[in-house]
């Protein structure tokens, strides 16, 4: 046997870019996937197949075509394979990943017009080759143990399971899932693909018991599966399917927390707050992350609540997100016209609406924030809402959607509200700022309480028992 472990996912725990002289030079990502996997990685044997997103990923895996090579950054030590999907990325990631995929898993589209279903099958054969490709870098790992990751990979599963038919395999999920009726918005050849992809797992793993519920229902209507208890069957093969709840990484938030930048980060912020109450956002700018709904409870907050004028600073701290899709260009520039109205009427310093990637300062305003609002329209977890609590040093009031899988754990010490009500955001935010200092501190410690569990090795770990237990009853 090769890696005990093989990981396998688009994005990997490792980017490169080019110094002043021209040197690639590696850096430990960030996300929720890589918080969780990264500090599992350092502790066993195994390796992280992924893919080149940029032209300086890519000149690294030409470097080492087809082969694992060791890379260190940040304190972090990885394993990896690289993988130059070339012309076929385009279509496999921003045209079916992170549209036909994306907006049919967290109930997107805008019927009746969208999904078209027209043009989709040469980019469906794109998706697969790219799946295949992967799948292919897993096989020639020869680990004990495969972890597949996300709905980029839904039918890499396919070909590992062929490949090597005896391997423990799982795949999670980390998105939402839907009720069969939305999922017959793709077309059927590619429904069917997906959902017989996944379900050559193992475990197929969620964030909710509410997505788990889903897919079972898709499986067993779209398939003709049947439905064990917890399990599907399908063709003789059982698959389990489960939630595990992630926490957040404590240390690896500690050891941020305290740095240097975060605390340069820290004072730059204090001086922009002037001594106002801070209502936070720190999200991708993706469309389910419900931004621009957040940006009108604000407005109305201030409207119906002219005494909160001057007193509170509304600060969206957004990372831009495949801004090579249509959609999520529109979206990012509806926000920022959003933005830019509402500072026309309250005044510029009532909001900042920044677009960029800049973590130190994302940490150091998620320790101050005296409201943190995360209200998506459908989230497989939203880490944000729970690192946020957890670095918090203000007792700060969390506003939480209903429909972020983290309202499993959080909505007991959290202020949940309908993402689809501004009117009730907008109360929300009022009721944050006029909390009382009892059941602010109260609501702050159910809130970290929560946050803490199901940290990163602690979540692998569960998973890694499940899986055992679903090999043991095959």
């Amino acid at each position: 046997m090769g890696d005990e472990l093989v990981v396998a996912s688009n994005r990997g725990p490792i980017s490169w870019s080019r110094d002043d002289g021209g040197e690639l030079v590696p850096s430990r990502g960030f996300g929720g996937l890589v918080t969780a996997l990264a500090g599992v990685m350092q502790d066993e044997p195994g390796a992280w197949v992924s893919l080149a997103l940029s032209d300086d990923d890519r000149a690294v895996a030409a470097e080492h075509p087809d082969q694992p090579f060791t890379v260190e950054a940040d304190g972090s030590s990885f394993t990896l394979r690289l993988l130059d999907a070339g012309d076929h990325y385009q279509a496999y990631y921003n045209e079916v990943a992170n549209r036909l995929l994306w907006f049919t898993i967290h109930q997107l589209w805008g019927e009746p017009y969208e999904p078209s279903g027209v043009g989709w099958p040469p980019q469906w054969q794109d998706y697969q080759r790219v799946n295949e490709q992967v799948a292919q870098a897993v096989v020639a790992e020869d680990g004990d143990e495969v972890y597949l990751q996300d709905y980029h990979l839904m039918t890499a599963g396919l070909h590992v399971r062929q490949a090597q038919p005896d391997v423990a395999l799982l795949h999670y999920i980390h998105t939402p899932w839907v009720q069969p009726a939305y999922l017959r918005r793709l077309p059927d050849p590619l429904s069917d693909r997906v959902l017989r992809g996944l379900l050559a797992a193992d475990v197929v793993a969620f964030s909710s018991p509410a997505w788990c519920e889903a897919f079972r229902r898709c499986a067993a209507e779209a398939l003709g599966a049947a439905i064990e208890d917890t399990d599907v069957v399908l063709d003789g093969r059982r698959t389990h399917v489960s939630d595990f709840v992630l926490g957040v990484d404590a240390d690896d938030l500690a050891s941020s927390a305290a740095s240097d930048e975060v605390a340069t980060a820290g004072d730059d912020l204090d001086a922009e707050l002037d001594g106002r109450k801070l209502i936070l956002r720190v999200d991708r700018s993706d469309l389910s992350k419900n931004i621009l709904r957040g940006l009108l409870a604000y407005e109305l907050l201030l409207e119906r609540h002219p005494e909160h004028r001057g007193g509170v600073w509304h600060y969206a701290h957004l990372n831009p997100s495949r801004q090579d899709v249509a959609e999520y260009r529109d979206y990012l520039q509806a926000c920022q016209q959003a933005g830019e109205r509402i500072q026309e009427r309250f005044g510029e310093s009532a909001l900042t609406v920044y677009v960029g990637d800049d973590y130190p300062r994302a940490v150091a305003a998620l320790q101050r924030s005296d409201v943190l609002l995360a209200n998506p329209v459908a989230d497989g977890t939203n880490l944000v809402a729970k690192e946020g609590p957890a670095l918090n040093d203000r007792a700060g009031v969390l506003i939480l959607s209903p429909s972020a899988g983290a309202a499993d754990v959080m909505a007991e010490g959290a202020l949940l509200v309908n993402p689809y009500d501004v009117e009730a955001q907008a109360e929300a935010l009022h009721r944050a700022l006029t909390m009382d200092d009892e059941e602010r501190a109260t609501r702050a410690r159910l809130l970290d309480a929560a946050a803490r569990r199901g940290g990163p090795l602690e979540w692998f770990a569960a998973q890694r028992s499940t899986l055992a237990a679903a090999v043991a009853r095959r």
